[in-house]
């Protein structure tokens, strides 16, 4: 099999095989799509604090999401999949 990769997407691959990420490209591709996999493949986890909050937020009033609100949820996901290193 043959991926056309774009090239700010070659050019970062590049630059984690210089770094000493992986030995080579397709060793962190390979990584890089069985990770996604076992994302897709796990359950959504519901922690006691999620439930809680699940709970909490449907006694409450209820207002439309607005665009900032979403753009919040992308930075506080973006942040914690940073902290996590995923």
């Amino acid at each position: 099999m043959t991926v056309k990769l774009a090239s700010d997407v070659a050019d970062f691959l590049e630059a984690q095989v210089r770094a000493g990420v992986c030995s080579n490209a397709n060793e962190l591709a390979n990584d890089l799509l069985r990770s996604v996999q076992e994302q897709q493949q796990k359950p959504f986890e519901i922690s006691p604090e999620l439930e809680q909050w699940l709970l909490s937020s449907a006694d409450g009033p209820v207002t439309p999401l607005t665009s900032g609100d979403f753009a919040a949820i992308r930075r506080r996901v973006r942040a914690r999949m940073q902290s996590t290193g995923t």
